[in-house]
């Protein structure tokens, strides 16, 4: 995957792991002349598009967002889950941008009304104009928008996802949970389809329902109500996780919906960073693929 120079990233997460402003617009038609177009956008929080090594500006691609954990960066969670090259591969642009700091110096993204010390950064307004940037200067498929968030940035998916349903496809949220007061809160005006991936050995965003969170199964529900879900059917499990034996992964399809879908993939025995095996960038984006159409 072609990646020009960006600006060096603060890698304070997922050390277990892993050791500008943004461009003119381009006057012309989305993917025309675009090895001249910008690579890199956000404005104060640059990020630097991934093109595929086979990049064709004729044709539409489609668009993933990746959106870190707490503590982390985008540079350090692409180390961690290691998407780019599959990204390339399957023809996708790809953006990983970074969250803010707060006062202890943690980057992170401002998810829910009220945390984070009541922050007022628009995380949902930055990610929005970047992914809107991207598509004003590069032939985007606007039917095969996805994101993907870990953690903080899985919160923060779920919150794209009711606040920007219009204009995305499908999202995988790994290990993100929603408040009990969601239904106040959150408010999709179309059909989405979501994707919940969680261990359910999760110590630090727990599997289970909480009196603050609706735990993995709950996130699930709340979408498969969105979308008119109407029963449910378990799909062959799936190996996603290296140190964990055999195809530890179930799978839970919502059927019976009305435009949409709402998935969970439970990874039995898993923790919050499990380590992936390469089955898991391929299977995320047979999710994207065939959620993305």
């Amino acid at each position: 995957m072609k990646v020009m120079k960006r600006s060096p990233v603060l890698a304070t997460a997922l050390v277990l792991v892993v050791s500008g402003a943004c461009g003119a617009k381009d006057e012309t038609k989305p993917g025309e002349l675009a090895a001249v177009a910008p690579t890199e956008f956000g404005g104060e929080r640059p990020v630097t598009l991934r093109l595929p090594d086979a990049f064709d500006p004729s044709v539409s691609h489609p668009l993933l967002v990746m959106v870190h954990g707490f503590q982390s960066s985008g540079l350090v969670e692409e180390t961690y889950l290691k998407l780019s090259a599959t990204a390339s591969e399957r023809g996708y642009l790809y953006l990983t941008p970074d969250g803010t700091f707060n006062e202890d110096g943690a980057r992170y993204w401002n998810d829910w009304p009220g945390g984070h010390g009541g922050s007022t950064v628009d995380d949902v307004g930055y990610l929005a104009k970047l992914i809107a940037d991207v598509r004003a200067a590069y032939n985007v498929d606007p039917k095969r928008i996805g994101i993907i968030g870990h953690s903080n940035g899985g919160a923060m998916t779920h919150r794209l996802a009711c606040e920007l349903s219009g204009e995305l496809a499908a999202v995988a949220v790994f290990a993100g949970y929603m408040p009990v007061d969601v239904a106040s809160i959150c408010k999709p005006t179309s059909p989405l389809h979501v994707l919940q991936l969680h261990g359910d050995m999760d110590p630090a965003v727990p599997y289970e329902a909480s009196e603050s969170s609706l735990g993995a199964r709950g996130c699930v529900a709340y979408w498969a109500k969105h979308d008119g879900c109407t029963g449910t059917e378990e799909r062959p499990p799936l190996d996603l996780v290296a140190n964990l034996a055999g195809a530890e992964t179930t799978v839970l399809e919502h059927n019976g919906c009305t435009a949409a879908s709402a998935d969970l993939w439970t990874m039995v025995g898993a923790g919050h960073v499990p380590g992936f095996s390469p089955n898991f960038a391929k299977n995320l984006f047979d999710y994207f693929d065939a959620h993305t159409k």
